[in-house]
């Protein structure tokens, strides 16, 4: 007898020769799957790559073929996972893929395992699909995390969601170029920071504007905060209450100081702020010596995230080549990076609601980049991609790291253009190269200050 959740994929399966019931191996929401179905010694077959394709009712799965691999198994279980009961599984023979219809409404976890006489694979990548006619439809590249990315060229007016082939799937139109950051909200909304072309802040990663659009492009609220004494800068972070973090440089005379404000909207265009940070009020405890300034942007703070199980701010500065957490309570200094790093970009915890959670950050190096993991204190490297030999690539600038909930690492290499997505053991699952940019001089200039990847059901879109 057939339990309900293989009903739907013998529906879609007629080429499935075989049904058996085991139970197998996804990192956040679906670590309980994993470990609840996989179970065994060491295996001398690969991990297969899985890809998806979700189309409104039409699902597609396919997955690489492994060397000497006689079958596939195909697990799967109810989205959100609902307990070890629910999983099921098809063995799918020889074949690679699998494609069909199921009900709007439809959202499953999936992997694949390969197998032979004496043996079977560690599981592929974990993955889930949503089937909504309201969705857009996109396939992921095989081991890819299933998901769109956000990406906001440095020259370009333009926002774009991207595929993982570089499609665009969805895209805002802007006045300005970034300034820099920008993120995808769970409504749908685009929160975008802008450059206001203050001449007095003129330094890398100038900005002066926020702006949150709606799905269609509507302005929905817009926030100004540059002069000749103060402006935006580089980066914000969207607070669990609705306000919004922000870099901000002030004129100190000679040099510039690094605060951070943090707005509370009010009405389409304006803000109060309800709280700020001064570095210059935490000189001794950062060990900061401003005599020693040899340029007006002598800290350069590029990132700003929030932690909001223990109430503290990350920033990184990449002039003095470290990260800095902040207790948001009193201001102090709570803890500084001893691992070494040079003019580093993007730091952020895994999990912002985790007090104990783990940190990566993107070092931009001298010679070759590194994606790096940090332990709290980042005092220790847990994980690394990137050096000078197979593993090479290299941004002097810009560009950022963002942990994936499938465990894989998404990589974007700014001043290249180039989007790297590494599985948790380090190997290369996909490459793509930017095409999108602003026209200049010297032609389509497509670098990047970050790349984000958002998961399918995020947003109503996708």
């Amino acid at each position: 007898m057939y339990s309900p959740m293989v009903k739907p994929f013998l529906i879609l399966s007629s080429f499935v020769k075989n049904l058996s019931y085991s139970f197998l191996p996804h990192f956040l929401l679906s670590f309980a799957f994993c470990t609840a179905v996989y179970s065994q010694t060491e295996s001398s077959l690969t991990m297969p790559r899985l890809a998806v394709g979700a189309d409104k009712q039409s699902l597609s799965l396919s997955w690489e073929s492994v060397a000497g691999a006689t079958g596939y198994r195909l697990y799967y279980a109810p989205y959100p996972y609902q307990g070890e009961q629910t999983v099921a599984v098809l063995d799918m023979g020889n074949s690679l893929s699998i494609n069909g219809e199921l009900p709007e409404g439809s959202s499953y976890l999936v992997a694949v395992e390969a197998y032979n006489a004496t043996s079977s694979s560690p599981l592929s990548n974990v993955e889930y699909f949503i089937l909504d006619n309201d969705h857009i439809p996109f396939t992921s590249a095989a081991g890819s995390f299933y998901g769109l990315t956000l990406i906001s060229p440095i020259t370009d007016k333009n926002t774009y969601l991207i595929d993982d082939f570089g499609d665009i799937k969805h895209q805002w139109q802007n006045d300005t170029s970034p300034g820099l950051s920008v993120y995808l909200l769970p409504s749908g909304n685009l929160l975008r920071t802008g450059i206001d072309n203050n001449g007095h802040f003129d330094a890398g990663g100038k900005g002066g504007f926020i702006t949150e659009q709606d799905w269609d492009g509507n302005l929905l609220w817009e926030f100004t905060y540059s002069d000749e004494e103060k402006a935006l800068h580089h980066d914000i972070e969207l607070l669990p209450n609705g306000n919004i973090l922000a870099l901000t440089w002030e004129d100190r005379g000679d040099i510039w100081s690094e605060v951070i404000i943090e707005i509370e909207k009010t009405g389409s265009s304006g803000g109060n702020i309800v709280w700020r940070w001064d570095v210059f009020d935490h000189l001794s405890e950062l060990g900061l010596d401003p005599d020693t300034a040899t340029m007006e942007d002598w800290i350069h703070l590029n990132s700003v995230d929030y932690n909001q199980a223990s109430n503290q701010i990350l920033v990184s500065s990449r002039s003095h080549n470290q990260l800095w957490i902040i207790n948001k309570d009193d201001g102090s200094v709570a803890k500084m990076s001893s691992v070494e790093m040079t003019g580093q970009h993007d730091a952020k915890w895994i999990d912002d609601t985790d007090a104990s959670s783990t940190i990566t950050v993107y070092d931009n190096g001298s010679v070759f980049s590194r994606s790096l993991e940090l332990n709290p204190n980042m005092g220790k490297i847990l994980f690394r991609y990137g050096n000078n030999g197979d593993n090479y690539f290299f941004s002097e600038r810009v560009s950022g790291t963002q942990r994936l909930s499938n465990g894989n690492t998404l990589i974007c290499s700014g001043n290249e253009g180039r989007i790297v997505e590494v599985d948790a053991e380090g190997n290369k699952v996909r490459e793509y190269f930017n095409t999108y940019g602003g026209t200049t001089p010297m032609g389509t200039v497509t670098g990047m200050f970050r790349a984000e990847k958002y998961p399918t059901g995020y947003t109503p879109y996708f």
